[in-house]
């Protein structure tokens, strides 16, 4: 019965391509984990594995769309930096240079180079 638990493994690689982790999923396997069980979900297994990416994912989420209601020309370092943190906790690595948190960060940088033209 255990085989019928996705891989740890398996739930990093699908947050890392990008693809979230949903609320119904993570519940699903921690169900599966205690009709396995009986006792619950097994620290560090897959139930807690999967809520935990669908956390980190749901928290990128958030901070992306906190930043995407912002007005571009607002849009400052700071929010490019907790934009990064987020994404890579999300995805489990650095964000690289087609990323999400790469996009703000150069809108930052605009931004950024506007403001010290002005002064």
């Amino acid at each position: 019965m255990e085989s019928e638990l996705p891989p740890k493994e398996q739930l990093a690689a699908q947050a890392t391509a990008g693809r979230p982790i949903t609320q119904p999923e993570a519940s699903a396997i921690a169900h599966d984990e205690f009709d396995m069980t009986r006792r619950g979900p097994i620290k560090g297994g897959p139930a807690a594995t999967a809520q935990s990416l669908h956390d980190r994912q749901q928290n990128f989420f958030e901070v992306a769309g906190d930043v995407a209601r912002k007005p571009s020309g607002e849009v400052t370092q700071e929010d490019a930096k907790k934009v990064r943190h987020f994404e890579a906790r999300a995805v489990g690595h650095a964000p690289g240079k087609d990323s999400l948190s790469a996009e703000v960060q150069s809108l930052a940088d605009h931004n950024e180079q506007g403001r010290h033209g002005k002064e």
